[in-house]
């Protein structure tokens, strides 16, 4: 039989070893917890502005083609193309809405209403940036093609610009613009960088066919999904 002192330091060494491996136990959660809670703190937060919707249709084509449509259809593709990429991926409306309330007169100041909704959107996400997608039109129906405009303050939103509209014009027969500088109220009034994507002109009739096409969609979609993944250097 076991003397008293010897029983004792047999449960001593047990709680020691019971100690130790609860200490390495927490230590393993508490460093599994610290990286799941880093990498959440470090994602992207993408916030797409599909322009237009409810009263205010946007550019209307020959035969009644829609932009508001069209800006919905591809933001809704590139949310779906980000999926589980850590790039959260909020949209300004998801269906055919406007922010402005009853009542509000004067073409000028609903759009200004409109617009600040959709800006206080993205700054109460906290979104990184803000990429508002539109269809152009002119009256002479020349013009075709893709443009992306950035506020010419903003170096981060000039770099973004850049990027979407490289992969644009890679899109076979994309007229080869370059980014440029454009005087808008979202771009000029946001306070994250903000570009303007125009995914090309309903006024063109061989274009305005594509933009319809879910098969032209999607490379639009993924050009501009590539764009915002190199501007936060993700593969």
């Amino acid at each position: 039989m076991l003397g008293p002192k010897i029983m004792i330091g047999k449960k001593l060494a047990i709680l020691l070893v019971i100690g130790v491996m609860s200490m390495l136990v927490l230590s393993v959660f508490w460093q599994g917890t610290t990286a799941v809670t880093s990498r959440f703190d470090d994602r992207y937060v993408v916030m797409l502005d599909p322009g237009h919707g409810g009263y205010d249709p946007g550019a209307v084509s020959s035969k009644g083609i829609y932009e508001k449509a069209i800006n919905l259809q591809i933001a809704q593709k590139i949310k779906e193309m980000f999926g589980p990429s850590g790039i959260e991926v909020l949209l300004t409306r998801e269906e055919d809405l406007d922010y402005v309330p009853n009542g509000v007169k004067g073409k000028a100041t609903r759009k200004q209403i409109d617009l600040n909704h959709r800006i206080e959107m993205a700054t109460q996400a906290k979104a990184d940036i803000l990429v508002s997608l539109h269809v152009n039109a002119t009256v002479t129906g020349r013009n075709s093609g893709a443009e992306t405009f950035y506020h010419y303050k903003s170096q981060s939103g000039k770099r973004l610009a850049e990027l979407i509209q490289q992969e644009l014009i890679k899109i076979t027969g994309m007229n080869r613009r370059i980014a440029k500088p454009g005087d808008f109220y979202i771009i000029k009034n946001s306070n994250m960088p903000t570009v303007i994507v125009e995914v090309g002109y309903l006024s063109s009739q061989k274009e305005q066919k594509k933009l319809q096409q879910t098969w032209y969609q999607e490379q639009l979609s993924r050009a501009i999904a590539k764009g915002i993944a190199n501007y936060f250097e993700l593969p």
